[in-house]
This record gives structure tokens, sequence and C-alpha cells, in this order.
């Protein structure tokens, strides 16, 4: 998606211009049409009733947000753990040694380079789909899987494959929070409530304290939803999520140990 490949700060800019030019085109219109002249007492109750709806309007929101956020924060749990079980499981095979074992230290270091040059550009350009195993990494797994096979552990060695399933696991974590889990009901309720704000907002006419009134509350309400909507999508360059963690692992950050 276009707006998911922009700067946040562009993102940004671009909503509040979209949301201004779209809330008070559509006051001037709503005048226009429908609405014409309003009682005093009808315009009191209408400020009332946008009270009302905004409050509630402002909870579902805090929600929304709050939901994506954890979610955001438990993926990049997730990466950081998968990159410190990656390097452990590394060490551990150089210091047990042997011709297998250097055989899965090998395809560990292809998995990392798969990571970063291959499934991350997949991840942003919101190419990787649930299922696609081509783009999962599962494949560069299955050859370390298949050199320890025949890796005796030997007392008081670290056990290998507990470490490459700690890796599988957090691997199809991450994998798995590739988009937010948030229900479209959320979406639903958001939208409607800032639609019926609107319409509340838009029964005293049109004037230029008004049109400002209307533009700063749909543009706060447009910004507050492009951020979920942005965070829904944590690995696009607008969330800025990196691999930072499995570049430093390829770069031979982990090689000191």
């Amino acid at each position: 998606m276009f707006i998911l490949s922009l700067p946040i700060a562009v993102s940004v800019i671009l909503g509040v211009i979209v949301a201004s030019s779209f809330s008070v085109g559509l006051y001037f219109i709503a005048h226009r049409l429908w609405l014409g002249q309003i009682s005093t007492e009808t315009r009191r109750t209408a400020d009332s009733v946008a009270t009302r709806i905004g409050v509630i309007h402002a909870v579902v929101l805090g929600m929304m947000f709050t939901s994506v956020r954890v979610e955001n924060n438990d993926m990049i749990v997730a990466i950081e753990s998968e990159a410190s079980a990656i390097t452990r499981l590394y060490h551990a095979m150089g210091r047990q040694g042997g011709e297998k074992l250097d055989e899965a230290r090998e395809h560990l270091a292809d998995y990392i380079r798969f990571v970063v040059n291959v499934q991350w550009p997949a991840l942003r350009e919101l190419r990787f789909k649930p299922g696609d195993t081509e783009l999962a990494g599962r494949d560069a797994l299955d050859l370390v899987w298949a050199a320890l096979e025949d890796v005796e552990i030997e007392p008081g060695d670290l056990n290998l494959k507990e470490l490459l399933d700690q890796v599988e696991d957090f691997r199809m974590q991450r994998l798995f929070d590739t988009s937010g889990r948030l229900l479209p009901i959320f979406w639903y309720i958001a939208i409607i409530g800032y639609l019926l704000t609107l319409m509340t907002l838009y029964l005293p006419p049109p004037t230029t304290k008004r049109c400002l009134l209307v533009s700063f509350y749909s543009s706060m309400v447009v910004v507050v939803l492009l951020g979920i909507f942005i965070l829904t999508h944590p690995y696009s360059f607008a969330a800025g999520v990196s691999p930072d963690a499995f570049e430093w692992l390829m770069a031979g950050g982990g090689e000191s140990r």
C-alpha cells in the first residue's frame, strides 16, 4: 500500500490535509443540500450529543491503539528473542565442534542471510502471506535439523535441538505477527463514530471558527486511525521495525563470544 511506503511524517501531513479537506468540504455540502436553518435548541442538543459520542469514540480509539501497540511490542520481543536464540545455538555448535556441526553452522548463517535479504523485504512489501513456505524460511532451518540428526550430545553440553526448537518457535511467532490482528468491528465502530460526530458538529452553520474546529477534530481522528493502521503492518517502512538484530548477526556481531 502506498501510505505504508512513506515516511511517517509525510503520512501524517497527507492525513491532515485529506482529513481537513474532506471534513470542511462535506460541511458546506451538507448545509447546501439538506441541513439549512437549525434552531438554537437543536444546536445545543447537537453539541451535547457530539460530546457524548466523542467520549465513546475516544475510548474505542484508545482500545484500538493499546491493542496494536501491545502486539507490536510482542513482535519486537520475538525478533530479539529469535536473534538471541540463533546466537546461542551458533556458538554452542562452535564450542562442541565437528564436521556435522560446522555444516549446521553454515546452514544457520544461510538462514540469517535469507531473513535479511529475502524474507524481510517480502514482509516490508506485504508479499508474504501465511502458508507461503518459500518465504517462511523453513527450508534453511530444515537443513540445520538434518545436520543435527546424527550429532550425539555429550553430558554437560547444551541440547542443540532444544535451542533450534526455540529458534523455530520465535520464527513462527514473528511471522504470525506480520499483520495486526485487530478485529474488523473496531474499524467499523471507529469510522461510524467519526462520521456521527461530524454530523452533529455540522448542525450549526459553517463559520470560520466552526470550520477550524471541524478540521482540527477530523485531523486528530484521522492521524490516530492512520497510526493504528500503520502499527497493524509492523514490517512496513512507515512502522519502522527493522531487521537490525539479524543484520548484526550477519555482520558477525556475535563472533566475539
